[in-house]
């Protein structure tokens, strides 16, 4: 930054000229940047350790026939499988079918959602859970407001000037610094 990584321009002062302003949007350019270049250096050295991790090394020490290795300041390399498994989600139902055919049933989680729309009253609700419960399963009910819509409302609310409850939603009211190009 121009003062220093930890210093900033006293903003308590009673005067803040536009230099103080061009100073401080240099920082804020420098530290936003600096920021980047960590990111970015972080990202590549993941990669670098990576790559000696699951690569270089188990390549070096399978030549050597060898699974583990001291080093002199105390540390020991040691090369040891393993696996990751993933599976697509429209594999989802070949893969079921597959671990029952198997030997492996029950390792497929089935979960049945169902969307609701907003106008659906506590009665329906209250009565397909009823349903559920009567049939023997569980029913785990969840309500959520989807953020967009939450954001809408509240953008809306600010600019009406009316009062949203704290003590119901987290408010959060700032500013924020943008800056484009660069």
């Amino acid at each position: 930054m121009s003062q220093g990584n930890d210093q900033f321009i006293d903003t308590s002062e009673e005067q803040i000229d536009l230099n103080s302003i061009s100073k401080l949007g240099i920082d804020y350019v420098m530290v936003r940047n600096n920021i980047i270049k960590l990111k970015n250096e972080l990202e590549r050295q993941e990669k670098a350790f990576k790559n000696l991790s699951e690569t270089v090394i188990p390549e070096v020490m399978q030549k050597a026939n060898m699974t583990s290795f001291g080093l002199a300041n105390g540390f020991k390399l040691e090369v040891k499988p393993f696996v990751v498994v993933t599976l697509p989600k429209e594999n989802a139902d070949i893969a079921d079918t597959w671990l029952d055919d198997n030997g492996h049933s029950g390792m497929v989680k089935h979960e049945l959602h169902v969307p609701l729309g907003k106008g659906t009253s506590n009665y329906e609700i209250t009565t397909i859970k009823q349903i559920i419960k009567e049939r023997g399963f569980d029913c785990i009910e969840g309500k959520s407001i989807h953020y967009q819509t939450l954001a809408k409302w509240g953008r809306e609310m600010t600019e009406e000037n009316e009062t949203i409850p704290e003590d119901i939603f987290k408010v959060y009211k700032g500013y924020k610094t943008e800056i484009k190009g660069g």
